[in-house]
């Protein structure tokens, strides 16, 4: 909350910031659009969850969501055979 109230620093932002200046092995980015993308390759759905949809989906992955992000940016890379969200 700190993070966001500063000027131009917004959630996800704030949220990648948290997972790796800070380490925090809890934090998940539910707005990034390859952990989106990752998620709907991953689970064959229709269109990329929202991020509150994203968020539920990550529910049972705490306390180690940060990690379980590293594990969608992966599999994402090599679903998609590149880097980003396209």
């Amino acid at each position: 909350a700190a993070l966001v109230a500063l000027p131009g620093v917004g959630v996800w932002t704030a949220e990648i910031y948290l997972k790796f200046a800070l380490g925090r092995a809890d934090v998940f980015a539910a707005g990034d659009l390859a952990l989106q993308e990752a998620a709907r390759v991953m689970y064959d759905l229709p269109a990329r969850p929202a991020p509150a949809a994203l968020r539920a989906l990550a529910e049972p992955w705490q306390p180690w969501r940060a990690v379980a992000a590293r594990g969608l940016w992966a599999y994402y890379r090599l679903a998609k055979g590149r880097e980003g969200t396209t």
